[in-house]
């Protein structure tokens, strides 16, 4: 995790540490796309369903239920805590620069139903 997400940790706790959901997706961020240079619309300011998250959309329950990031340039590694994500139902990340193994963690989404490539 970057120096300034930690900061923002730090400085505004109640954000994240009070949304589970955000502080996955927050965590994915920051190994996704390590120098925060291209999921810039992901902060702990946002609201993950509002509309402002690139490529992520969430369910009627506002709970996140897809994250499509295709061919966004990202390089990085899928993080564990993908797991946290209980009702995601696709995960689309072909196309970026993604190394490392699959997590086992994501077979505990029993909603991930659709689907899913991940391209490393």
């Amino acid at each position: 995790m970057g120096f300034s997400a930690l900061l923002l940790l730090f400085t505004y706790p109640a954000l994240v540490c009070g949304n589970a959901e955000l502080r996955a997706l927050m965590d994915i961020n920051a190994n996704l796309d390590p120098v925060n240079g291209l999921l810039t619309s992901w902060t702990v300011f946002g609201d993950p369903c509002d509309g402002s998250f690139d490529g992520l959309a969430c369910n009627e329950k506002g709970q996140t239920a897809n994250i499509s990031l295709q061919g966004k340039g990202l390089s990085g590694t899928v993080s564990p805590v993908i797991a946290g994500l209980e009702n995601l139902m696709g995960l689309y990340l072909p196309f970026n620069y993604l190394y490392g193994e699959i997590p086992k963690e994501i077979s505990n989404l029993s909603e991930l139903s659709e689907p899913t490539w991940i391209i490393l």
